[in-house]
């Protein structure tokens, strides 16, 4: 499976700065997190694909090219293949009952229906399908490190910190889970993980968040559609 979960962004509000730049990093950031997932359930997102709650109860499709390997021209019908895998794979952790409803060109047809089970972590991020867990905890705050913007001029800091991620449900510390999101296994013990946050320093002493480790990760398809 040719896919991946990476660090998506975050918008935290505007900070502002001390002349010794002694700013609370770590408690600005934990309240960002914290902000975008109030349940303490949604830091990380397996993306099923993109079917909204409207288009439920789901019956798959298929589309001519999608299984050949991935190639731009036939992108469509590439994602239309994982998606359909996707609804097979949490079909077995019991997030969907599947009914078979016919067939096309001798495919089986399957119509998908939400369980409770899966009402419980579904997630409509960009009004897709996703299935959420975990909360990002702030350990620490590493370290600074001013640099020139060479895109738009000004300055840029970056903020390391080291984290971890709570509130793991059993469903995801397996191996299929791994290989198919191609996540750590970090992600699911609560080791520290390290990470970033890129600030634009603005006047007045203030800085602006441009990309960081984000409370939300979001899906791909590979390294290189990024």
């Amino acid at each position: 499976m040719n896919k991946l979960l990476f660090i998506g962004l975050v918008t935290l509000s505007t900070l502002g700065l001390t002349a010794c730049d002694n700013y609370p990093y770590k408690e600005k950031i934990q309240r960002g997190y914290d902000w975008n997932n109030q349940t303490g359930d949604k830091a990380i997102c397996m993306m099923v694909g993109s079917v909204s709650p409207s288009m439920y109860p789901y019956t798959i499709k298929y589309m001519e090219g999608e299984d050949l390997p991935y190639d731009s021209g036939l992108k469509e019908a590439y994602f239309n293949r994982l998606k359909n895998e996707n609804f097979r794979y949490f079909t077995q952790l019991g997030f969907f009952t599947e009914e078979k409803v016919g067939e096309t060109e001798g495919k089986p047809l399957y119509r998908y229906q939400l369980t409770d089970l899966g009402r419980q972590y579904v997630d409509w991020f960009r009004n897709q399908t996703n299935f959420c867990f975990g909360r990002v905890v702030v350990d620490s705050v590493d370290g600074t490190k001013d640099s020139i913007n060479g895109v738009g001029g000004g300055t840029l800091r970056d903020v390391s910190i080291t984290y971890h991620i709570e509130n793991i449900p059993d469903w995801v510390k397996n191996s299929d889970a791994y290989a198919r999101y191609r996540y750590s296994k970090k992600v699911t013990t609560g080791d520290k993980l390290t990470g970033e946050h890129t600030y634009r320093v603005l006047r007045n002493d203030k800085l602006e968040t441009i990309s960081g480790v984000s409370g939300r990760y979001k899906w791909a398809t590979r390294s290189d559609d990024k």
